[in-house]
């Protein structure tokens, strides 16, 4: 009986069907990209270990109630910050673990992300000197790196389509 019940979770690992709320909290705490996070939202600790965020905790905490909107268990959360002013941060909703996103604020006018739940990528844009930007970014679970380098797409106006 125990090995026709192991056989069983190795054929609904393999076939890509996670079990809901499944999430390894050891070392790597990451799920593969073709499965979201459907456990516990877990909201981030404002008191202690993402006190940084406090000022923003009542839209990131709404945010992250609404589930994993990147990455499997991550919420971006963008918050308007004046005429196209935007910052953004990313929460873990397994943990409730807060990261800062590179970009936000007047240096980065008009921001625009792309990104999506089964995926670990996130095309940004945004206009600066008259020029609309963009670059994509991947995220290794704790951090940004750059994946295709920032280049111009043309003037500012090319931001808006």
């Amino acid at each position: 009986m125990k090995n026709s019940k192991t056989a069983a979770l190795y054929l609904v690992a393999a076939l890509g069907f996670g079990v809901s709320g499944a999430y390894s909290q050891s070392g790597n705490n990451s799920l593969p990209m073709d499965r979201v996070y459907q456990g516990h939202i877990q909201l981030p600790d404002f008191a202690g270990r993402d006190s940084q965020f406090r000022t923003f905790r009542t839209r990131i905490s709404n945010e992250m109630r609404t589930g994993p909107n990147f990455a499997g268990h991550y919420a971006i959360v963008d918050i308007g910050c004046g005429t196209g002013c935007h910052i953004v941060f990313v929460g873990d909703v397994a943990t409730g673990k807060m990261f800062p996103f590179p970009y936000g604020g007047e240096d980065y006018n008009m921001l625009g992300l792309r990104y999506a739940v089964k995926s670990n990528y996130v095309t940004a844009r945004w206009e600066h000197g008259g020029s609309c930007y963009r670059e994509s970014l991947d995220w290794n679970g704790s951090q940004f790196s750059t994946s295709v380098p920032r280049e111009i797409i043309g003037p500012d106006t090319e931001c808006n389509k």
